[in-house]
């Protein structure tokens, strides 16, 4: 592989933000280089799988591949601790995506846009000078490369070393992070378009269990849990307990693990020459540890930014901070407001939760909405209405 001695852009990590900030940015003209540490991109998955309709359709037409091969109307079950079963009447549009495929083709499609993808590239190092980011150093095929730049786009994960480099403090507090697990099951019953949640302290202490299905009798299996609770009991050693449990004659064709950041949107997201994207921004959703739409947001916002900053000549950090504001306005907002739930509901004792389940379970079906389920769950849990005014501060 011979490099280029500079490019505008230089995107470290090819997972969905990074894939589409290099898309985003070669649309516009802009020379773009995007590494991958990892031999293929897509893999190792880290991830749920799970994405809302609305938010593909942001990057892709409804008739694309994509869309086409995963959309589909879920059901949507909640099961309460005591393992009493609250069917919604609720339907969610979804799409439970195969990462490695879904992946590598926004890596392809940043590829047809014009940038310059790599995998095995591992990034070691920022060139800075004068306090800006000005690229890169790389290790690729045994040789070390020095790659200028004049923005460098970090989309490099939740552990972001680039983010460090740059001077910014990336490091997440302990109790948002959440140690997750996850098996890709099959032979096991499942309804193809249903999506089951489970909750309890038993189950999942603080956080859920999803069984999301892919397919004949094949499902994503999964949790996550505080990392306080995971010091006393490992989040994989819940899942193994559940899977004994209910998927006892399954078999696990993959097993996907990780720490996934569940607080809020670092303060600080950009700098001179350089902007955070997707995990290594903290850009997940709070209350889901979701985050490939979001970095997918972030992304485009990125190379929106990027290209108004290189038309300037000015890649100081007082440019680059419009990409923290517009994302504060495009999702930040919301993020915080996920925060704050987040921490108001995840105490909530399993009693609550099978009162509220008893409850809805006794109302005709078309009563069973997600809407009724907060306004019992408030019922039951009087202290939420006073916690209620902080997403209003």
């Amino acid at each position: 592989m011979i490099f280029k001695k500079e490019y505008d852009v230089i995107v470290v990590g090819a997972g969905p933000g990074g894939s589409v900030a290099a898309k985003e940015a070669a649309e516009k003209g802009l020379k773009v280089l995007l590494l991958e540490r990892d031999r293929e991109i897509g893999l190792p998955v880290r991830c749920g799988e799970a994405v809302g309709i609305a938010g593909l359709l942001e990057f892709f037409d409804k008739n694309h591949e994509i869309v086409q091969k995963y959309r589909k109307k879920y059901k949507i079950r909640f099961v309460a601790p005591n393992g009493k079963v609250l069917d919604l009447n609720h339907t969610s549009e979804a799409a439970v995506l195969d990462r490695k495929f879904f992946d590598a083709e926004l890596g392809r499609m940043a590829s047809l846009a014009g940038a310059t993808v790599v995998t095995m590239a591992n990034v070691i190092g920022l060139i800075i000078q004068d306090n800006f980011v000005k690229g890169i150093k790389l290790l690729y095929q045994g040789e070390e490369h020095v790659i200028e730049s004049k923005i460098v786009i970090a989309a490099d994960g939740v552990e972001s070393r680039v983010g460090r480099w740059a001077g910014i403090n990336t490091t997440p507090k302990f109790n948002d992070i959440e140690s997750c697990v996850q098996y890709t099951m099959s032979d096991i019953d499942v309804e193809e378009d249903r999506m089951d949640f489970y909750f309890g302290k038993e189950v999942a202490p603080t956080g859920y269990l999803w069984v999301f299905p892919k397919g004949e009798r094949t499902a994503n299996v999964g949790l996550g849990i505080n990392g306080e609770y995971s010091r006393k009991k490992k989040a994989v050693k819940y899942l193994d307990d559940f899977i004994d449990k209910n998927f006892a004659e399954g078999s696990i064709i993959n097993t996907t693990c990780g720490g996934v950041i569940c607080g809020e949107t670092l303060e600080k997201i950009s700098g001179n020459g350089i902007m955070l994207v997707g995990d290594a921004a903290h850009q997940t959703n709070a209350i889901s540890g979701g985050g490939i739409i979001n970095a997918m947001k972030a992304g485009k916002i990125s190379a929106e930014v990027a290209k108004n900053a290189i038309d300037k000549n000015d890649l100081s950090k007082n440019i680059l901070k419009q990409y923290d504001k517009k994302w504060q306005k495009k999702q930040g907002k919301a993020n915080h407001k996920f925060y704050i739930i987040k921490g108001i509901i995840e105490n909530i004792d399993n009693e609550i939760l099978n009162k509220v389940t008893e409850d809805l379970n006794s109302k005709p079906f078309k009563k069973r909405t997600l809407i009724r389920v907060f306004t019992k769950v408030l019922i039951k849990y009087p202290k939420l209405i006073l916690d209620l005014p902080k997403l209003f501060g």
